[in-house]
């Protein structure tokens, strides 16, 4: 695995790591080098399984004016799904009631981005659409759909504050958005040509020990982007990674999908490149994310 980055093992220490469990329909929050059990839990979402609102595939925090900081989340199965914003109190537990705004999402969202200043809201449906939400007024009540997009297999979204590009991948693709207009008359606006890659693509994060850069998984490869040039360089292969992110401090961590013929798609382990993986026994882990705001 890609290890040449690990330049500390004491920065394992410094971050939190955010799974979403679909097993059990919640997103957990844990420390890095703590055991990952209920006891060691430090936040947490339950859906209670409601439908819709089950199989968590995507957790991300973000920073608002109006609330501080604010949980982005996408749940659900093939024509029932929901993408939602949760307010993050100073409460440990929450639940749907601490739910700003949600949206029904029948194209089974599995990704969701939020662009500061627009105020605009872009879910990924991996049934071939994008959907882009826009609001009235700083309330994410207020969200209304805008926009639908055609994007074959879209899996992720991700906002670059350092170029003003929001990069959607799936398919066998990378594409990048201008974002035109703010509020209900926000648009997404296709910017500079497509990058082709060798599988379906599942995740965009950003490369916290190289900003410049995003780190891009498909089917069977994790590839380093040039936000600037956009060149595209192969960084490892692996089964079926369903999301892949490097810690400032050099750590690379990711999860796959053991049996990718079957219809679970986690396993219970995160990895981490330098060693010392967590393990929940009988957990489906979809995702694993830094517990960050940040965009680089």
């Amino acid at each position: 695995m890609d290890t040449s980055s690990d330049t500390s093992a004491a920065a394992a220490a410094t971050y939190k790591v955010a799974i979403t469990e679909q097993h059990s329909g919640r997103i957990l929050l844990f420390d890095r080098t703590a055991q990952w059990t209920d006891a060691n839990v430090r936040w947490s979402f339950s859906t209670g399984n409601a439908p819709g609102w089950d199989h968590p595939f995507e957790i991300r925090f973000r920073d608002t004016q109006r609330y501080g900081m604010i949980a982005l989340m996408t749940f659900g199965r093939p024509g029932e799904g929901r993408a939602a914003i949760v307010n993050v109190t100073g409460k440990a537990h929450l639940t749907r009631a601490d739910v700003l705004w949600s949206a029904r999402i029948t194209s089974y969202p599995h990704c969701v981005e939020r662009v500061p200043g627009a105020g605009t809201v872009v879910v990924a449906g991996s049934r071939d659409r994008l959907h882009v939400f826009g609001p009235s007024s700083s309330d994410p009540a207020t969200l209304k759909e805008v926009q639908t997009l055609e994007f074959t297999k879209a899996h992720a979204v991700l906002w670059d504050d350092q170029n003003g590009l929001l990069w959607v991948t799936g398919g066998t693709v990378v594409r990048s958005y201008r974002v035109t207009g703010t509020m209900r008359a926000a648009r997404l606006v296709k910017q500079g040509p497509d990058i082709a890659i060798a599988g379906n693509g599942h995740d965009l994060q950003p490369d916290y020990g190289r900003p410049g850069t995003l780190l891009v998984a498909d089917s069977h490869h994790v590839y380093s982007l040039d936000k600037k040039t956009r060149a595209l360089t192969p960084l490892v292969s692996m089964p079926y990674p369903k999301s892949y992110v490097r810690h400032e401090g050099g750590q690379s961590m990711w999860t796959t999908d053991p049996d990718g013929d079957d219809s679970v798609w986690g396993g219970p382990t995160v990895h981490f490149s330098a060693g010392g993986d967590r393990t929940r026994a009988g957990a489906q882990i979809y995702k694993a994310r830094l517990y960050t705001t940040r965009f680089h």
